[in-house]
């Protein structure tokens, strides 16, 4: 269904329905009154774990007790079916045309509490229950509700192919308690991390200030009790410079920072000041060794979303000072927490009598040795836990001793500790030996440049891609084309860049090369099915050397700008790259495969059907043994480059900031930017 349809369908519910017996499930369809790609960004989210999270707000709105989610695997390691149950109050049969055909006017806009038991509302747009269908293609909400002294039973079910109509069936009579439970199926392979530790973490980090507010609310996660005081390591809360509402009255805002006892994803949360979470935002700052969430609280925030200003590209001038005072807070939350935790660790090595000083310094220069010896000491517990974690006193006096002498007697050895080691952490000492042994300095720091180039990079990819007033401006061939060329690891490590910007004829002669076989100025030229000559945008090679042979695989890459749709027309036309290479005998070779990538922003709904399909994987439009036509978003691309450099941003700690993304991208590709870009960063 599409997105008009589902919508629009709940606009068009009769009552004639109500009387049907249990034997007879008629429906109705109502149709939501809005445009399908309104629709479509609802339905998109970039980490599905915020859809849930939205579906169990649907319940927690509906004063249920208890809100429960199941992930439900398939047999191939993917989701089969996603659950979220309640036991609130359920939709009644009568309010369900309203509350599903309308974007925005819900009750819960003009009201701040629960009908029944008064909590705190969350949702107020009426957009929670299109967020199911970023998570699969067939969503049913099944609802029981007290209605005219009877409690009855109906279904609400949509699906993506029709996105905005929903089908209502007739209510009928049941003894089943009340509440709604939602099931989502057919999952794409796309929909991941919904599952394990880290999930039970993100819903703790979502939900943590509501389950304290309200005790009676539980949330089942997975088949685990969501309780963030479990989980909490410490919490603080702190008073910030209150600010002007829209009336002119003064609005506190308070910064509440939680710590983890367990790794997770740093958040700052911008929530109003019941503590409902409006947006993240990356915290900004650089903590190392405390995993922690912020919440930044105020009713300031509230009205900013309210008119659409808190998830934009850049904060208003109203909201950046409120977040650089939030992040000047953090910064010194975790410095005096750094402070607090090193000297509770020096009081414990005293404790236990393995620190190598006795009694009290005897003068200046023995208290300077003991605070050298203390910062020394300190990094290398934080970065070699095996160093101090010895619950032998003996084992750790002999580490403290040895350190203490290096100290002493070989000053020059222990800068080079701090140079080289401390800097860079390390699971175990004997492994940072064998890495200062077989490389150098200047060598590490290139490669952790290279990966911050990276991180940099794809960050300024997503603005250039994904920015509503940068997007409109940029070129596949002008701009993207131009910058990427020089950075085609994008589209995977293992390939290099052959040619660019050229025509069939130049991929010829660099297939012909790989091959070793010699391409002559005259060689006949390579046309399209339709007889035209096809300009390629980038062509990626990787030869695979084996014992009696060699394979080739080229990538061929199209570009398109971001803010272009995918349409049959730019798929057909990579189809005729494809089937020219494909009816071409010079191509020709069983041990040489061939990719052709079509990207842009976003894809219509033909082209999208056409990339999915049964048993491939998402995006995958031709399949062939030599030839595979692929259709992908910048999205994916880009999602997908982040994932292979998480490992490298969390090892290093490496925080992006705008700013730092902006000054990269205009020292590298100046002469490629658009207009509006260099302006954003000179501003």
């Amino acid at each position: 269904m599409t997105a008009e349809t589902v919508l629009a369908r709940l606009g068009c519910l009769v009552r004639a329905g109500e009387t049907a017996s249990d034997s007879h499930m008629a429906t109705i369809s109502v149709h939501v009154q809005v445009q399908r790609d309104h629709l479509q960004r609802l339905a998109f989210v970039r980490r599905p774990l915020i859809a849930i999270a939205e579906m169990i707000w649907n319940g927690l709105d509906a004063d249920a007790t208890e809100v429960s989610v199941t992930i439900l695997p398939d047999l191939t390691g993917g989701i089969r079916e996603i659950q979220i149950s309640d036991n609130g109050t359920g939709i009644a049969h009568g309010a369900a045309v309203d509350a599903f055909k309308n974007l925005g006017g819900s009750w819960k806009s003009t009201a701040r509490k629960s009908k029944g038991e008064r909590r705190l509302l969350h949702g107020r747009g009426g957009k929670g229950r299109f967020r199911a269908f970023a998570l699969g293609r067939l969503v049913t909400w099944r609802t029981v509700a007290d209605t005219l002294g009877r409690r009855v039973a109906f279904d609400v079910t949509g699906n993506t192919d029709n996105l905005g109509t929903f089908e209502i069936s007739d209510p009928v009579a049941t003894d089943e308690p009340t509440g709604t439970r939602v099931l989502i199926s057919e999952i794409p392979s796309t929909v991941t991390n919904l599952t394990g530790p880290a999930a039970l973490q993100g819903i703790a980090e979502e939900f943590a200030i509501y389950l304290r507010k309200y005790e009676q609310a539980r949330v089942v996660y997975d088949g685990m009790n969501v309780d963030p005081g479990v989980l909490e390591e410490n919490d603080v809360t702190y008073p910030l410079s209150p600010v002007a509402g829209k009336d002119g009255s003064s609005l506190s805002v308070e910064l509440e920072v939680v710590e983890w006892k367990m790794k997770t994803d740093r958040h700052l949360f911008l929530c109003d000041s019941d503590g409902f979470t409006l947006h993240r935002l990356a915290p900004g700052i650089v903590a190392p060794g405390f995993n922690f969430t912020a919440y930044l609280r105020s009713d300031f925030l509230r009205q900013q979303d309210d008119v659409g200003l808190l998830d934009l590209e850049e904060p208003t001038d109203a909201l950046a000072p409120i977040l650089e005072e939030a992040r000047q807070q953090l910064r010194a939350h975790f410095r005096g927490r750094s402070s607090a935790a090193a000297r509770e660790l020096v009081a414990d090595w005293k404790e236990k009598k393995v620190y190598p000083f006795e009694g009290e310094a005897k003068d200046p220069i023995e208290n300077a040795r003991r605070q050298v010896f203390d910062v020394v000491a300190l990094n290398v517990s934080e970065y070699l836990p095996d160093f101090a974690a010895s619950s032998n006193p003996k084992s750790q006096r002999l580490s403290f001793r040895l350190l203490r002498e290096a100290l002493e007697d070989s000053p020059e050895a222990v800068r080079r500790i701090i140079a080289e080691v401390l800097d860079l952490p390390a699971e175990k000492k004997e492994e940072l030996a064998a890495l200062l042994e077989s490389t150098t300095l200047s060598s590490i720091i290139a490669s952790s440049k290279m990966v911050g180039d990276r991180l940099h990079f794809l960050s300024g990819l997503e603005l250039m891609v994904f920015h509503t007033d940068v997007k409109k401006l940029v070129k596949e061939r002008k701009h993207l084309h131009k910058i990427l060329e020089r950075e085609t690891w994008v589209f995977g490590e293992e390939y290099n860049l052959s040619a660019s910007d050229k025509s069939l004829d130049e991929v010829l002669r660099k297939h012909l090369a790989a091959k070793g076989v010699e391409a002559t100025l005259d060689v006949a030229p390579v046309l399209r099915l339709d007889g035209k000559e096809g300009i390629i945008d980038l062509m990626l090679s990787r030869t695979i050397r084996q014992a009696h042979a060699d394979e080739h695989e080229h990538l061929i890459v199209e570009l398109k700008r971001p803010t272009y749709t995918i349409d049959s027309k730019a798929l057909q036309q990579v189809k005729d790259y494809a089937f020219a290479v494909a009816e071409d005998s010079r191509f020709a070779d069983t041990k040489t495969r061939w990719a052709f990538w079509v990207v842009s922003g976003e894809m219509n709904a033909d082209v999208r059907h056409e990339a999915t399909q049964q048993h491939r994987p998402q995006g995958l439009a031709i399949d062939t043994p030599n030839v595979k036509i692929w259709v992908k978003t910048w999205a994916q691309v880009i999602d997908s480059a982040k994932a292979r450099m998480r490992f490298f941003q969390e090892a290093l700690q490496f925080e992006v900031t705008e700013g730092s993304t902006l000054t990269h991208l205009r020292e590298m590709y100046d002469a490629f930017l658009p207009d509006a870009l260099r302006e954003k960063q000179a501003s």
